[in-house]
């Protein structure tokens, strides 16, 4: 069932569990990831970010392959644009049928962070397509910007930016970051933040950069409120690590026997994400509708744009 984040995060937010949020660039990791979720009977964001889809994921082939794929499962399953930045990406997505966008604006002050993401929401809406938004900074990992409590999402600013976006779902900073950490490295999650910036506004929020952060700190974060789990790195990771395994082990194996193979490794890593997320058999909660679509109004974007 392909559907937007909204109708998935709304009842993770409802019923205090969280979905995963798998990053899928190709065939391999969209079938790999979508079939964990049918196993699993659990709701699922497919994302692709937006360097994804300029450098390889183009969405006008990307786009029918997750919906077809969301088609031939009762489980809910939405396509997201991730950390979406340039209003000709975040337009060139919302034309080919992402059901969802992220607009990325944290690098900006509060006042402009808000004005950028206001103008997506009213695009978006407009055709029920639904916004997550980023409030506090999520940095990258391998330069430790997860330890900067400076970049974190302060409950008072939260409470303005949702009131005045009216983004769908909120991605904060609490102590992780994007790709790969040193070695040895496991971040530290501060608990407390979740827990104050659901207080203040009580709609589902996002973990991202959820790679390497360990099993345990995923589990606390989504009892502390979080509703979606961002995973892209060690899904990534595992897959490599097979590959060049595979490869050592025996030079000789056929190109699609490593794709077929890749896949697989991917679902394994998925189903294992899924669980600690807690959305297990979550499907359940969902009934069955048409598939999700939207027709772009020509007057919805501005000339020019």
């Amino acid at each position: 069932m392909y559907t937007d984040i909204k109708t998935i995060l709304d009842d993770a937010n409802n019923h205090n569990y969280a979905v995963l949020a798998a990053s899928a660039f190709n065939l391999e990791l969209a079938r790999g990831a979508i079939a964990a979720a049918d196993e699993m009977q659990a709701p699922l964001i497919v994302l692709m970010g937006q360097i994804q889809i300029t450098r390889h994921a183009r969405p006008e082939l990307m786009v029918p392959l997750v919906q077809k794929l969301a088609e031939q499962t009762n489980v809910p399953v939405a396509l997201l644009l991730d950390h979406g930045r340039d209003w000709e990406k975040i337009t060139w997505a919302y034309r080919q049928g992402f059901s969802s966008i992220m607009i990325d604006a944290s690098v900006y002050p509060l006042e402009e962070n808000i004005q950028r993401t206001k103008k997506i929401v009213e695009l978006c809406h407009a055709q029920h397509i639904a916004v997550e938004g980023e409030l506090g900074h999520v940095g990258s990992a391998s330069s430790l910007d997860g330890c900067d409590q400076s970049l974190y999402t302060k409950p008072e600013e939260a409470i303005r930016f949702v009131k005045e976006t009216n983004v769908d779902s909120l991605a904060i900073a609490c102590g992780t970051a994007h790709g790969n950490y040193p070695k040895g490295f496991t971040p530290t999650i501060n608990f407390e933040v979740i827990r104050q910036v659901k207080q203040a506004v009580d709609i589902p929020l996002a973990l991202h950069g959820g790679s390497g952060s360990g099993d345990e700190n995923i589990r606390r974060a989504v009892a502390a409120g979080i509703n979606k789990v961002n995973i892209a790195t060690e899904i990534f990771n595992h897959c490599r690590d097979h590959l060049m395994n595979r490869l050592n082990a025996c030079p000789d194996i056929d190109y699609l026997s490593c794709m077929i193979e890749t896949e697989q490794v991917c679902k394994n890593a998925v189903k294992h994400f899924i669980h600690l997320t807690g959305s297990e058999g979550k499907a359940s909660n969902f009934v069955r509708k048409s598939t999700f679509c939207h027709s772009i109004n020509s007057t919805a974007l501005e000339p020019g744009e």
